[in-house]
């Protein structure tokens, strides 16, 4: 069962370590958006035809949009990775002292009762608003990033991951909270 969960739990993140190379492409567009700045350059390359997500050309407008759109990426599957390595942030203060059936009862608690019907409500009204885009070919009004559909899909897919990871974490609990000893260490991994 352990090797199964962590199975799930390394996919549910690969989108995370993958999407953690943005940080590279993220620093060369904020250069050369400060640099188009102090030089005075708007648009960068332009050509006839519009061609998907770009448009018709790279601008400073451009750079700007996926500047927020890799911030966005790394934030939302980011998170599921923080998840995982139980890094998010989370009020440990009260219960660092409690028992350690207690403590895992109050994750599995928070798990279920908040984060689970969270993800579901952002799932479900995320797919709603990145379908509208889709639907309305929403694209930058200023020269930016065109079909913007796909960076609003990411907030469904981004929380069915950690949706699925919510559950995950909570068989996994339920069973630490099994074979754990009525009384112990009073810290939870």
């Amino acid at each position: 069962m352990t090797r199964l969960i962590n199975a799930l739990f390394d996919a549910l993140v690969l989108p995370g370590k993958l999407v953690g190379w943005l940080v590279l492409p993220l620093i060369v567009s904020v250069c050369l958006t400060v640099l188009a700045a102090k030089i005075g350059w708007n648009a960068f390359w332009q050509w006839g035809e519009a061609i998907p997500v770009l448009g018709r050309g790279i601008t400073v407008n451009t750079l700007t949009d996926l500047q927020w759109y890799i911030f966005a990426i790394l934030s939302v599957f980011g998170g599921v990775y923080a998840f995982r390595d139980n890094q998010h942030v989370c009020v440990d203060v009260f219960s660092a002292g409690l028992p350690k059936k207690v403590q895992l009862g109050l994750r599995l608690f928070g798990d279920l009762v908040f984060l689970l019907p969270f993800c579901a409500i952002i799932f479900w009204y995320g797919w709603s608003f990145a379908l509208t885009s889709f639907n309305s070919g929403e694209g930058s009004t200023y020269g930016g990033l065109m079909d913007r559909w796909l960076i609003k899909s990411i907030i469904p897919i981004g929380f069915a991951l950690l949706g699925i990871a919510a559950l995950a974490r909570a068989v996994q609990t339920l069973r630490d909270i099994i074979a754990a000893p009525a009384a112990g260490e009073t810290e939870i991994r």
